[in-house]
């Protein structure tokens, strides 16, 4: 941020005490929400739009110098900050948008279901087909502007999950029992290919974040576990300094891979990328 207003200070020093830390948090709890909102005087929501400018200094936008922030909200008033990443290299699809990062922010803490997602810039269409992948896409409030929108009015006659006959659209990961990293590829989100792909920043044997495939039935707006590390990194205040390695484990039988795209990215960055396949037992 290049400039703090009174009201930004006011936000950053309740930050500081509820959170017991000088570093802009990616994820508020139930409590230290609720303990914020108390400080300040405001509700869940208000809160998230207040912290919006905090979610987009999280952003890297080399190329189009567009910094965006989300905060997705879910049932237990927990807050989950996103923002957008883009590949310094390489074509403009190198990108991750805010939403869906604030929205796998979420899903790999295994948040609640989602009740709002609060952005600084009104949803692209791309994005809007993500967010229709959600389980509650339905149910889902969009804010933005300081209006309120009912995710249905922003995508009408729309092309969802249940086109394609998948009868548990995006939820919760299979996260509860992760133990190795096949686990974490397990837990993708591929209705419609059945990848399982899973991706590690490592710092000698400490994982410093994690990411896996979020599949979407329009295929485009799948989002790469490529794209999502280097978001997770970033909203963990991570530099790419600290990262001695990237690995990335697949199903020997999946019919892609991202070996490419992460060698490409290793290549660029000057890392090790090991990739590792592993059988279905």
């Amino acid at each position: 941020m290049s400039e703090t207003t009174p009201q930004d200070l006011s936000l950053l020093n309740a930050l500081k005490t509820v959170v017991n830390s000088e570093l802009i948090p990616s994820r508020l709890n139930s409590k230290q929400t609720a303990a914020l909102c108390q400080r300040l005087n405001c509700t869940t929501i208000e809160l998230a739009e207040r912290l919006l400018p905090l979610a987009a200094s999280f952003s890297f936008a080399p190329k189009s110098n567009f910094n965006v922030g989300a905060v997705a909200v879910d049932k237990q008033q927990q807050l989950f900050l996103g923002a957008n990443y883009e590949l310094a290299y390489g074509p403009l699809t190198g990108s991750l948008h805010a939403e869906q990062s604030a929205i796998f922010n979420a899903l790999s803490h295994q948040a609640s279901e989602l009740t709002h997602l609060v952005i600084n810039a009104a949803p692209c269409g791309y994005c809007r087909q993500f967010i229709n992948e959600l389980a509650n896409a339905n149910q889902l409030s969009v804010r933005f502007n300081q209006q309120s929108y009912n995710f249905p009015e922003l995508l009408p006659q729309s092309f969802g999950p249940e086109d394609l006959g998948v009868t548990t659209p995006l939820a919760r990961l299979a996260l509860s029992t992760a133990s190795k990293a096949p686990d974490f590829a397990k837990a993708s989100y591929a209705p419609y290919t059945q990848v399982q792909s899973a991706m590690f920043a490592y710092a000698g044997d400490k994982v410093l974040a994690w990411s896996c495939y979020l599949e979407n039935v329009a295929f485009n707006p799948s989002l790469s576990p490529l794209l999502t590390l280097l978001s997770q990194l970033t909203l963990n205040h991570l530099s790419l300094d600290k990262v001695e390695r990237f690995e990335l484990w697949e199903h020997k039988d999946n019919q892609f891979s991202f070996k490419q795209e992460l060698q490409n990215f290793a290549e660029h960055s000057q890392k090790p990328m090991v990739h590792h396949s592993y059988p279905s037992t």
